[in-house]
């Protein structure tokens, strides 16, 4: 009964958005040529006083040149801009309904052309104003871009949902070893950013590593601050199944654009009680320091990322370079390991943060934080000392594409490694 009443309202809601759209086509469609010119002549100038260079101190001959010469596109635009959500809510009313999409976008198109047509007709009423078929074709071509446009969002959510209910990949790679007493199991759990983390906490029930290696992004600052956050269920879960190690990526300190891209964000230290709060769990916190595992050394690099700068810690970075044993280092950040971490002594890194760049098209990300476009560091091994996760993952609504969330296990010093 709640969701027939959902749906009533929205129904509704098009109805009267369509019957708006249509009155204020009508409005306009019934002016005559000079008030409609006028119109659009002095919106012309707003749009080039902003596009062109020095548009205000140019000559008024000049001036009059430029918007006679972008007047016509502009008022096609703007008919086409019209047109276009006319048919957009029309497409959007018609998905109310269940049956095939592809039926409901072609009516949704067929109404704008029949309103087109009859938009014409009607210009023909208004003094100084010629109706022309090839107008009626820029006004449905509006309709088809914007119903296409409705389209492509909801076959991207369909795409989310479909993806987030997919298992991670388990991704194993083979790490060579000089020391013949190293033969362990490493799993990299990377970017879980407090999604629902069972399905991978069962491919670790199963695969059973030595031990788990989290390199930041678990979750955020907001979700480390709640007592009861899940990250600290997820800790729990794998303190259980393995020794634990967490370092802290971008979001756990706070620098992340969140509701702001152009925002620098200043990281906010953890409290002690953060602390505590991850030491009860049982996983082992690393802030720019390290531990003794066997013949390991573990140690975590924390995000340097600062307002505008993104740097590791130096002289962490060097005091563990400086460590015993085989040294295996948590860096959040993939970037750091080429001018930074390559020219030390540690033996493997194990980095996520790019999230595979997000849309993987022919085995390349497309774009990654830190990186930019095209990036080249999100998947995969470098030179056999980093390993890159592209993480469990996400928090944005921009859905994966043909990059599913992976799980990844090392294979330190083994000959063989299960795919």
């Amino acid at each position: 009964m709640k969701q027939t009443k959902k749906i009533m309202r929205r129904r509704l809601i098009l109805l009267f958005l369509i019957f708006a759209e249509m009155v204020l086509i009508f409005f306009f469609s019934s002016q005559n040529a000079d008030d409609s010119g006028k119109i659009s002549g002095n919106l012309m100038e707003v749009v080039a006083g902003v596009t062109v260079k020095d548009f205000e101190q140019k000559p008024p001959s000049e001036r009059e040149k430029i918007i006679n010469i972008w007047h016509p596109y502009l008022r096609k635009a703007a008919h086409m801009t019209e047109f276009g959500v006319l048919g957009g809510t029309v497409f959007l009313f018609l998905l109310t309904w269940r049956g095939r999409i592809w039926w409901r976008y072609c009516a949704a198109v067929a109404w704008t052309f029949v309103y087109a047509c009859t938009d014409e007709w009607h210009q023909k009423l208004a003094d100084g104003r010629v109706p022309h078929f090839k107008d009626v074709l820029i006004d449905t071509s509006g309709a088809v871009i914007a119903c296409a446009l409705v389209l492509a969002v909801l076959l991207v959510m369909k795409w989310r949902r479909v993806w987030s209910k997919r298992p991670p990949k388990l991704t194993c790679y083979r790490i060579p070893c000089e020391r013949d007493d190293l033969h362990l199991r490493l799993a990299v759990a990377a970017d879980l950013h407090d999604c629902d983390g069972e399905a991978t906490l069962e491919i670790l029930r199963r695969e059973a590593p030595d031990l788990i290696l989290i390199p930041g992004d678990l979750t955020d600052d907001e979700g480390l601050r709640d007592a009861d956050g899940a990250c600290y269920g997820f800790l729990r879960a794998c303190a259980q199944i393995a020794p634990t190690y967490y370092s802290l990526g971008n979001h756990e300190i706070a620098c992340y654009h969140k509701g702001n891209p152009w925002r620098h964000p200043t990281p906010i230290p953890l409290t002690d009680e953060i602390r505590a709060r991850i030491t009860d769990t049982g996983a082992v916190l690393l802030e720019n320091d390290s531990v003794a595992h066997g013949a390991l050394r573990i140690g975590g690099l924390t995000s340097g990322i600062n307002g505008k700068r993104n740097a590791p810690d130096g002289e962490a970075l060097q005091r563990f370079s400086e460590e015993e044993g085989y040294r295996v280092l948590l860096c959040h950040h993939p970037e750091y390991f080429v001018p930074y971490i390559r020219k030390t002594d540690v033996e493997l890194t194990v980095c996520g943060h790019a999230h595979g760049g997000q849309w993987r098209l022919f085995g390349r990300g497309v774009y990654a934080p830190g990186q930019g476009i095209f990036p080249k560091y999100t998947a995969g091994v470098l030179e056999n000392r980093c390993v890159i996760s592209r993480g469990l993952g996400t928090h944005t609504r921009i859905p994966r594409i043909f990059n599913r969330p992976e799980l990844v296990i090392v294979c330190l010093g083994s000959e063989t490694a299960t795919n």
